[in-house]
């Protein structure tokens, strides 16, 4: 019984491992400088398997990779976070690098109205 239990926490521990996977690579794979929408997120995820993207368990992952640093959001469109990336593909003109470049002055801001 626990050999069941374990291999059904394998699967799914696969499962979210895969889903993560997709999810940056949709937001990776997005042409427009301004990051992948949540529509483009799920029009990937549903290319790669058919109805995953009506499960919760997409939306649950997504959240944790903006916890966690992975994503950013930016004017509501998701972007990988410049020193994340893994692919190399930032450019100045990226979404990325402009949503550090911004939250780094807005740091910055904050740092000179605290010691005034």
């Amino acid at each position: 019984m626990d050999a069941s239990k374990n291999d059904k926490a394998k699967k799914q521990s696969k499962e979210k491992t895969k889903l993560r996977r997709w999810i940056l690579k949709a937001v990776e794979d997005v042409e427009s400088n301004k990051g992948a929408s949540v529509h483009d997120i799920q029009k990937f995820l549903d290319s790669k398997k058919d109805g995953i993207s009506s499960r919760p368990e997409w939306k649950r992952i997504l959240k944790k990779l903006l916890n966690i640093g992975q994503l950013m959001k930016n004017d509501g469109r998701y972007v990988i976070s410049k020193w994340r990336l893994t692919s190399g593909k930032v450019t100045k003109n990226s979404a990325a690098h402009k949503a550090n470049k911004e939250v780094r002055g807005i740091r910055i801001l904050q740092l000179i109205r605290k010691y005034r």
